[in-house]
């Protein structure tokens, strides 16, 4: 289970990958360093996450670099004249598109059980503020302490309560408030 400050890391990572397609697209050496760039720092966030998929990503990498020295990998079809450029393109699109692939699939449990605490903290926020436990908007310097002390409001709260238990159980007591935080600051303390 991801935390959502890593989760968000890899988010990142792959909002970036629109970007490296285009320069893949351009057809420029840009691509392919890009595609290379980007791996390196994927497989930065896997290792810092200790989940073992960076080694999978630093095989990616491995047949980035061998194309780059003048390999043909197996698989690669290039039309027209076999040029180092077009098989360096061929194999970037080819790993880039196989480890966008391989991270969804690692954070896919983790963005849908992110999904459903997002869910869960809007509905007890929209219950909070009926309830009157959510007033106004906090001032600039005491926004954490707000939080804090709706979230404990909820917790407090009998008929609250167990939806503030079920967060915690998605996604533990520090994400409960960042997930909190944001739903506050969504819908009910973006008003006008």
């Amino acid at each position: 289970m991801l935390p959502v400050v890593n989760l968000e890391e890899f988010h990142r990572l792959l909002l970036a990958l629109p970007g490296i397609v285009n320069a893949l697209d351009a057809r420029t050496s840009d691509g392919p360093v890009a595609v290379r760039a980007w791996l390196v720092e994927a497989e930065g966030v896997l290792e810092r996450n200790r989940m073992p998929a960076a080694g999978n990503i630093a095989a990616l990498r491995a047949r980035l670099d061998s194309a780059r020295r003048g390999a043909v990998p197996d698989g690669v079809v290039v039309t027209g004249t076999v040029a180092r450029r077009k098989v360096v393109q061929a194999v970037a699109a080819e790993v880039i598109r196989e480890a966008a692939d391989l991270l969804a699939s690692r954070i896919g449990a983790d963005e849908d059980r992110l999904d459903e605490a997002d869910r869960l903290a809007r509905q007890l926020t929209v219950a909070a503020k009926v309830k009157g436990m959510v007033n106004g908007h906090p001032s600039a310097g005491d926004h954490a302490g707000a939080v804090s002390s709706i979230w404990s409001a909820i917790v407090a709260d009998p008929e609250l309560g167990g939806g503030a238990v079920h967060l915690l159980s998605l996604v533990g007591p520090s994400d409960a408030l960042i997930v909190m935080d944001r739903a506050l600051t969504r819908d009910a303390w973006n008003e006008g």
